[in-house]
């Protein structure tokens, strides 16, 4: 049986365990795509999922990354966008992708940069068509439509931003801490 569902999230986590409530339900996750995750019925709790953004990569990094982690007993879900979804029998016991808390921070940081990298953009793109391209001509209502939309991704990215930032702070903290 497959069941596909829909859902948007602005949280990493509380995807994540959201996904992983699916598999405690039997629901296990086949593939997922922008908000669009498809399921197929199994053994409940099966499976631990976890999801992560490995952006800037090379490809014979990803390849050689997606090696250890197929050695190491996880398997890939799917890919998209610079989000993998993986997953690892729970009989194997937990699942991190990150066991220390230096290599936490460096992950942190490489999502930080991407999405304040798209933060920028959206909200210079979002002033930008709001104000400067305001001709006064039939084209103005389009460009206020498209600045009005990026300015609302804008604002949807700086939730995960502000969220990342808090979470390295926290981090860096039990960092300086435990040293």
């Amino acid at each position: 049986m497959r069941k596909v569902l829909y859902r948007f999230f602005v949280d990493f986590e509380k995807e994540e365990k959201w996904v992983n409530e699916m598999g405690a339900q039997g629901w296990h996750l086949q593939k997922f795509s922008f908000g669009r995750f498809t399921f197929t019925k199994g053994e409940p709790g099966t499976f631990i999922y976890r999801n992560e953004f490995i952006s800037g990569m090379s490809s014979n990094e990803k390849k050689d990354y997606f090696e250890f982690l197929k050695d190491s007993g996880i398997s890939i879900i799917n890919e998209l966008g610079g989000w993998v979804y993986m997953k690892k029998a729970a009989a194997d016991g937990p699942f991190e992708i990150y066991t220390d808390t230096k290599s936490k921070i460096a992950y942190y940081k490489r999502m930080l940069n991407i999405f304040a990298l798209l933060f920028i953009i959206n909200a210079w793109m979002g002033i930008a068509n709001i104000s400067i391209f305001g001709d006064k001509t039939s084209f103005e209502f389009v460009n206020q439509s498209v600045g009005i939309f990026n300015i609302a991704a804008a604002l949807l990215i700086a939730y995960p931003i502000i969220k990342i930032i808090k979470c390295k702070r926290l981090l860096e903290k039990d960092l300086q801490f435990f040293e």
